[in-house]
């Protein structure tokens, strides 16, 4: 796909060729656990959408969370600030509940997720899921995309992503 290279972000400016001027920019914060595999869809959904010509700001990017202030405070700006969020459950922790075990998302991509729809709404938020993560009785319903099945997955992404316009 191309474009993404050290989860530095490349912020693209789209110009209107008829006026010169801006054209609508959306920004799309992306969240997930810090382990390879989530970093790695991640990345995938970056360079989605950059392909769109949204601006990404994934959770790693340098600057994103500066030193000296708290994580919910570095949140709340960023709900503030973006148009939309998605957030990539993936099986990071593997949790006995109900005397089974079963993988989860971790802790604080629930939380975001509930910040940003809080935020933003449910048509802005959406759920990555990928592998056979554990999703809470309380998201049961939601509808999520489904990075284990790669081709349908891009396809809805990209639908997504081209309605979605700034918000007011």
């Amino acid at each position: 796909m191309g474009g993404w290279k050290n989860n530095v972000v490349a912020c693209k400016i789209n110009i209107n060729t008829f006026g010169g001027s801006f054209i609508d920019m959306v920004e799309i914060f992306v969240g997930s656990a810090n382990t390879p595999n989530a970093l790695d869809d991640l990345r995938e959904i970056a360079e989605l959408i950059e392909e769109v010509g949204h601006v990404v700001l994934p959770w790693n990017s340098p600057g994103v969370f500066l030193l000296g202030n708290h994580m919910s405070e570095s949140l709340e700006s960023i709900c503030k600030r973006v148009d939309a969020a998605i957030l990539i459950f993936s099986e990071d922790n593997y949790v006995m509940f109900d005397n089974e075990f079963s993988w989860h998302p971790k802790p604080n991509v629930l939380y975001e997720y509930g910040l940003f729809k809080g935020h933003l709404g449910a048509d802005r938020t959406i759920i990555c899921r990928r592998g056979s993560s554990s999703i809470p009785s309380d998201l049961d319903g939601v509808i999520y995309c489904n990075l284990d099945k790669s081709h349908r997955a891009k396809r809805e992404l990209l639908a997504w992503l081209r309605l979605l316009s700034p918000r007011k």
